[in-house]
């Protein structure tokens, strides 16, 4: 097997075309989501046509990495891919919707494996011991260590094997048309409209008033801009701690060439003005909407909506308790337990009380409807 490195577009639309006439390959992508440069980029494109691998570089200035999206897109040819999700954001946050995929986690998980990383099941599987030394380096770094290469190659070299040996297990188990309903429904997703940089998470108000909570996050949009202009991931810039502490005292702007811990470009008289600017913005604006300095932002629930969140999860714990762990446990002793987490893990119980269920798989639909049944239990308001 030869390992082709593809920086040209010419080369690129060579593979493209031959990729149409084939039945399946394997995908994978290397990223960079905010660790080393800003936002949620693609360093690399692995695929295996069961011959060659190919290495697609969309780093190159000689490439154009949408000339590849067509076949991606094409319902004709099956995509062979493991644990899937972030790969099809990205993707999806490019223009590329991809089809036909078969992803090898749900299979394994409906199988019945336990968790684990793809080296891992690799060798549990098919018996083969898998470099794994490079996962964690630096994917936009070139150029590319002959080590990454590799790592990269083994990540889609062995999928379509691993495919075959796992839809012999299936097919012998009944459940080969599990796993095409669970990947069908990859082509009803859409994570287009997701922001890959939302930065500001609910946890960042603890400790802070509704004042500061707003003057917190008047910074960091501020923080983020800036870290989108210098292509720098935020946490390079200034840690939340930071600004968390400079919407909490607001002085420590007069002090910013003398803190620690802040990236040196940004360590300047320029950029202090600016971050006096929107401190002072932010201030003067959460005294025109009178926001309090004493309330906690995290106390957003008066007593009575307290109160009302608790008796609702009671009710749907109580549900789920009745009507759908006994269910769980008849899915450990069928199938297994892994399988059982998969299948119908707590949080999809949750949702099934709470009448969300749009895009769960009919078979889940019918083996739910066939233990109630047998159990003696009334679905019939959920499923």
């Amino acid at each position: 097997m030869a390992i082709h490195y593809i920086t040209e577009n010419n080369d690129l639309q060579k593979l493209t075309s031959d990729l149409h006439q084939t039945k399946e390959f394997a995908i994978d992508l290397e990223f960079d989501r905010n660790r080393y440069r800003y936002g949620f980029n693609m360093c690399l494109m692995q695929i295996y046509d069961g011959n060659d691998c190919y290495l697609v570089d969309p780093l190159s200035d000689d490439l154009d990495i949408k000339t590849i999206f067509p076949v991606i897109q094409n319902p004709e040819v099956q995509k062979v891919v493991f644990a899937f999700g972030e790969d099809l954001r990205l993707l999806h946050s490019l223009g590329c919707f991809p089809k036909n995929l078969y992803d090898l986690d749900a299979a394994t998980s409906l199988l019945n494996y336990e968790p684990a990383s793809l080296t891992n099941l690799i060798k549990e599987v098919l018996d083969v011991k898998v470099n794994s030394s490079s996962q964690q380096s630096n994917w936009w770094k070139r150029p590319l260590s002959e080590n990454q290469k590799q790592y990269a190659a083994d990540d889609v070299i062995y999928l379509l094997d691993f495919k075959a040996k796992l839809n012999q297990q299936a097919e012998k188990r009944g459940i080969l048309d599990w796993i095409k309903q669970e990947n069908d429904v990859f082509d009803h997703l859409d994570y287009s409209d997701e922001d890959h940089n939302n930065l500001i998470k609910e946890k960042d108000k603890n400790n802070l008033s509704v004042f500061e909570w707003f003057v917190y996050c008047q910074l960091m949009d501020f923080f983020d801009e800036k870290a989108r202009e210098l292509n720098k991931p935020m946490y390079q810039l200034a840690s939340k701690k930071i600004v968390s502490e400079l919407a909490q005292n607001p002085d420590k702007v007069h002090n910013w060439k003398q803190t620690k811990g802040i990236y040196g470009r940004i360590k300047n008289d320029n950029f202090k003005s600016q971050l006096q600017s929107v401190v002072d913005s932010a201030i003067h604006e959460a005294k025109e909407q009178d926001l309090s300095t004493s309330r906690k932002a995290s106390d957003t629930m008066t007593g009575e909506e307290y109160r009302a969140m608790r008796n609702e999860q009671n009710r749907i714990n109580d549900l789920r308790n009745r009507l759908l762990s006994p269910i769980q446990d008849r899915l450990v002793t069928d199938f297994g337990k892994h399988a059982k987490s998969f299948i119908l893990p707590n949080r999809l119980t949750k949702e099934i009380i709470a009448g969300e269920t749009e895009l769960m798989p009919d078979y889940k639909v019918k083996l739910l409807r066939r233990y109630a049944e047998e159990l003696d239990l009334d679905l019939s308001d959920y499923v």
